[in-house]
């Protein structure tokens, strides 16, 4: 498996800076929303939800435009961060790390990754994937991809 990164930046209006914004900011509404969730369920005495599988499970018994502009396959890259944080800090506690800890901070803005498939790359145009009913988010970058997409 191959496996390529590319970072570029953006040259957008003053209304796509918005809309990024706007995905970065739900994209920390999902971790702040999974943080909640699991501090609710900590405190009635059940177990958090903790893998991947079960958090997709969560994210699409939420609905379609739960968190803005942001689509299902950004909110599961949020996902699958803080599953992947919480069973690092599981296997160091396990290790005898005791001062490992669970994720438990929100945050106003998060990252949010795109996969192989996921986006559309047309030359210097870049269509970032949006929630169902959303006008499609076009973007420009501001120098090639390095490499051929594939």
């Amino acid at each position: 498996m191959v496996m390529r990164t590319a970072r570029a930046g953006l040259r957008v209006s003053a209304g796509q800076r918005r809309r990024c914004f706007g995905l970065l900011v739900s994209a920390g509404d999902v971790w702040a929303c999974v943080l909640d969730m699991n501090r609710w369920r900590r405190q009635r005495g059940l177990r958090p939800v903790t893998g991947y599988q079960e958090l997709c499970r969560e994210l699409s018994a939420s609905g379609p435009g739960t968190f803005g502009e942001l689509d299902t396959a950004g909110a599961r890259s949020v996902l699958r961060r803080y599953s992947d944080a919480w069973f690092a800090t599981a296997a160091r506690r396990k290790g005898g790390d005791v001062a490992a800890r669970f994720p438990r901070r929100k945050r106003r803005l998060m990252p949010v990754r795109y996969y192989h498939g996921t986006f559309t790359l047309d030359g210097l145009r870049l269509r970032l994937p949006v929630s169902r009913g959303r006008t499609p988010f076009w973007v420009r970058l501001d120098r090639p991809v390095p490499y051929p997409p594939e």
